[in-house]
């Protein structure tokens, strides 16, 4: 087995630095304890310890925390200590970093932030689900925050460097003292009633607790909860956590980074914009070598290369089907002609027979009486004049039978004439090769048009072939 390797002092100080402030259990804490060996440099840092009756502690409050400080502490002072546990390598001592100190009568502010904290944790105001993603392209940023603090021109500054056309409102409000939460609350709820942000920045520059306490208001923290508007809480520096910090949509460590979260950066997007372009345009290239390598197959074919043979049967069977439609339009027209001949030959030939009949009968009767006449019969006039009277009804009442029946077979004749039919309306329309036209795909724009109509004919020109989409009904099938 390999030797384990040492450890450099450095090192092994390294890790234990490692190990306590990588842990996140010793940030935040709250240290009780009597003020000792305490001095201030001339830098503004602040070195003392913590002591009680069983240990001691070594603390150091650098300048931009003791800034704060209204009064420094004296030897034997009890106080409350509020920071983070850190390892101080070149000792190899580990030590509290203060960012708050108060005496021990301020110890209920921190007892009052924890029992608000988990009143709201278990209303879930807190809870990771509720919060919303930020807008990726916000055109309005709202900023609540004092006018007259750093946080302000840091998020202006920040803002009009990442996107100079952001539109940026300021609504100004106190942020610490007396009515500063009402205020900040207040503020939520306007930019929400209105609708003048996209996304909200709320917070404001390092301080005390006592400074940041607006912060920790319930009014405050609920306003931040409930607004429609994502919020973004800046309050204090890195290392400052308040109540709205949990409650808001995302938190920042400082104004600066809060304007850096609400406000894309334009050149980035630019740059990204860019970069889809030239994807898009590389894709869109690849496709057309793809195409252009397909069309050169396609184009190699046997099929395409002879493309008369892959067209010649249908034409022909086109050609064909053509024929046989124009023979049988043909046809279909002259049926009606050829029968209205037939029946017209045929009537003429009945009527004829049927006019003889009397004519006969008659001469036949005149025969009679002439020879009865001449062999010396000799009738009383009466009777002559019965017989004549008779042979007159009987003629009449054949001819009134043949006129009947000429009139009738006239009927037939004419229901089946095409002169009737266009008498009805109806047209008969040839194109310039003399055949009947049955569809529109017959005629073309300006072509000679001859319409028959029941007294005469019309020469038209085309001006406009229009289709009805009216299409012959398929014959029942027996």
């Amino acid at each position: 087995m390999a030797e384990p390797k040492p450890y450099t002092v450095g090192e092994i100080n390294r890790l234990i630095k490692d190990i306590i402030e990588d842990s996140g259990l010793v940030t935040n804490v709250q240290v009780i304890g009597e003020v000792s060996n305490f001095k201030r440099y001339p830098s503004g840092h602040c070195y003392f310890t913590l002591k009680d009756a069983t240990g001691v502690l070594k603390c150091v409050m650098f300048q931009f925390r003791a800034v704060n400080l209204r009064k420094l502490p004296v030897n034997g002072e009890t106080v409350v200590a509020v920071g983070r546990i850190g390892v101080y390598e070149r000792d190899g001592v580990y030590q509290l970093y203060v960012d708050v100190l108060l005496p021990q009568g301020k110890g209920g502010l921190m007892e009052a932030y924890e029992k608000l904290k988990a009143k709201l944790e278990a209303e879930g105001l807190f809870a990771p689900e509720r919060k919303r993603e930020l807008p990726g392209h916000p055109a309005r940023v709202g900023i609540i925050t004092s006018p007259a603090g750093a946080a302000v021109r840091d998020i202006i500054t920040v803002s009009r460097r990442r996107n100079p056309g952001i539109k940026l409102l300021l609504y100004p409000v106190k942020v610490q003292g007396e009515g500063a939460a009402r205020e900040i609350a207040r503020a939520i709820k306007f930019m929400n009633r209105h609708q003048l942000a996209d996304v909200l920045i709320v917070g404001r520059g390092g301080g005390s607790i006592e400074d940041l306490w607006a912060f920790n208001e319930e009014v405050v923290v609920r306003a931040v909860a409930a607004s429609a508007i994502p919020v973004i809480s800046s309050v204090g520096h890195e290392t400052d956590f308040t109540l709205a910090d949990f409650s808001a949509d995302k938190r920042a460590a400082t104004p600066s980074q809060a304007a850096e979260l609400a406000v894309p950066d334009q050149a980035a997007l630019r740059r990204q914009v860019l970069a889809l372009q030239d994807r898009a345009a590389g894709a869109l290239e690849r496709q057309l070598r793809q195409k252009e390598q397909q069309c050169l197959r396609l184009t190699g074919a046997g099929v395409l290369r002879n493309s008369e043979a892959l067209f010649a049967l249908p034409a022909e069977r086109l050609d064909k089907a053509l024929f046989r439609l124009q023979s049988h339009i043909q046809s279909t027209l002259n049926a009606p002609e050829a029968r209205v001949r037939e029946l017209s030959l045929r009537l003429q030939g009945r009527m004829q027979n049927r006019l003889n009949v009397p004519e006969n009968q008659l001469r036949e009767l005149r025969l009679r009486l002439h020879n009865q006449l001449e062999r010396g019969f000799s009738a009383p006039e009466t009777r002559v004049e019965r017989l004549q009277l008779k042979l007159r009804q009987e003629l009449q009442g054949r001819l009134q039978e043949a006129d009947h029946g000429l009139a009738l077979w006239a009927a037939r004749l004419n229901a089946v004439s095409p002169l009737a039919v266009l008498g009805r309306g109806y047209s008969l329309t040839r194109g310039q090769d003399g055949k009947a036209l049955t569809s529109t795909d017959q005629v073309r724009w300006g072509e000679e048009l001859v319409t028959r109509l029941q007294d005469g004919e019309v020469v038209s020109v085309v001006q406009q072939i229009t289709k009805t989409g009216w299409e012959k009904p398929e014959p029942e099938k027996v």
